[in-house]
């Protein structure tokens, strides 16, 4: 400190010094002597300002999701368009303590934070380019922020330390894990819909709505081979319309009975995996899904609904489990999602909750729909018989890594 003090303050006083004692005495050797620390001390500042303004460093990471235990590649760019070299120029990458850098550099973590800082030194020629290369793995789910990165370098003459600031701000998602579903979790035809499909979709030949008489034109594989000797009449099977099923996924991940006895990590860890495990199935069997919660992301504090699509993209659901994260006002945000699920909620369309209990609201809120043919699955990961409605045939309770039917 005393060194940098010197060199960025003293010699220009000296240089001053130099000059007006040169002048008073009529010397010029004095006189050149302190001219030349000033012009020196100009110098300096000049290329301290230059170097300030034209290097460049930049940072990206490669790919901006990755899975639990993956290694993504990130990189800093740092680029010289000066003629003259830039040494000892120390470099710094802010991370969060969930992620793991591997390369060069030095991590230091402060005690007690949630973040920790990468670091390391190199020198940079003139009209030079250098990309620092390192590994990030992500060790828990979340929505991290890589940044602000910065360079702590000198101008060519040593006598000024300059820092160069990069604000931006750059996310790294790690999704949720996901599990196997057991087996006959789909109680059903996965590809049975409801009765608002068109007219010319086929019809489902598992789904028999009525038996009536026979019609020309009706096709002689629907004939009702019992019912037509019972009636003594052809009589054939009404069939409901083949459309694709709707998958609604509803995850309500509240851990503890009040919000301020805290979060069961754990708990809620299993809950939104499990989330994330039907919603990848789903999405895969080529069903229409959709995705709602009560837990908060980022623009959607009071629970957030994402829209029923054909060709959902998976890793936009997943992406916005991995955002996911409790708040105190999930009981009192669960009717406004089911408000907005309102409409999907028909005949022929799954519902499956993902919750540690089960809310009241919902054997309120579902029983008519339930009667209409609303079929709803429930996960839980609390008590192994939970109270639930007798309407509910499929509870599944998941522990430790294992299945069991409730």
């Amino acid at each position: 400190m005393i060194w940098k003090a010197w060199r960025e303050e003293t010699i220009p006083v000296l240089g001053l010094i130099l000059s007006i004692t040169g002048l008073v005495t009529n010397r010029p050797a004095i006189l050149i002597l302190g001219l030349f620390f000033w012009g020196l001390a100009i110098l300096s500042s000049y290329l301290a300002r230059r170097s300030l303004a034209l290097i460049a460093v930049k940072m990206h990471v490669v790919e901006p999701q990755a899975e639990i235990g993956q290694s993504v590649q990130a990189e800093m760019i740092v680029e010289n368009p000066l003629p003259w070299p830039i040494l000892d120029m120390q470099w710094k990458v802010d991370l969060p303590q969930a992620v793991h850098p591997e390369g060069p550099g030095t991590t230091l973590v402060v005690p007690g934070g949630s973040r920790q800082t990468l670091t390391g030194t190199l020198w940079v020629r003139g009209r030079q380019r250098v990309r620092i290369q390192y590994h990030l793995t992500g060790e828990t789910r979340g929505r991290w922020n890589i940044g602000p990165g910065s360079l702590i370098f000198r101008d060519p003459l040593s006598w000024n330390e300059l820092i160069r600031e990069d604000s931006s701000l750059y996310y790294f998602t790690v999704w949720p894990r996901r599990y196997p579903l057991p087996s006959g979790f789909w109680s059903r035809n996965p590809t049975s819909g409801s009765l608002h499909g068109r007219p010319w979709d086929p019809p489902d030949p598992i789904q028999v709505l009525a038996i009536r008489p026979y019609q020309p034109g009706d096709s002689v594989r629907h004939v009702a081979a019992h019912a037509s000797a019972r009636m003594a009449r052809l009589m054939v099977k009404q069939l409901e319309p083949l459309v694709d099923r709707t998958i609604e996924v509803l995850l309500h991940p509240k851990t503890t009975d009040q919000h301020w006895h805290g979060v069961d990590r754990d708990l809620l860890e299993d809950s939104i995996s499990l989330a994330a495990s039907v919603v990848e199935v789903a999405v895969r069997s080529g069903l229409t899904t959709g995705l709602s919660s009560t837990g908060s992301i980022a623009g959607h504090v009071r629970g957030f609904t994402l829209p029923a699509q054909k060709r959902a993209d998976a890793a936009d659901l997943l992406t916005a489990l991995a955002w996911t994260q409790p708040s105190g006002t999930m009981d009192e945000d669960l009717p406004l999602v089911l408000a907005r699920l309102d409409r999907r909620l028909v005949r022929g369309a799954t519902l499956v909750i993902v919750s540690p209990y089960w809310p009241a609201i919902l054997t309120e809120y579902l029983s008519a729909k339930a009667q209409r043919g609303l079929e709803v699955i429930f996960l839980t990961l609390g008590d192994t018989t939970p109270a639930v409605p007798h309407w509910i045939r499929h509870v599944w309770h998941f522990q430790k890594g294992e299945w069991v039917r409730a």
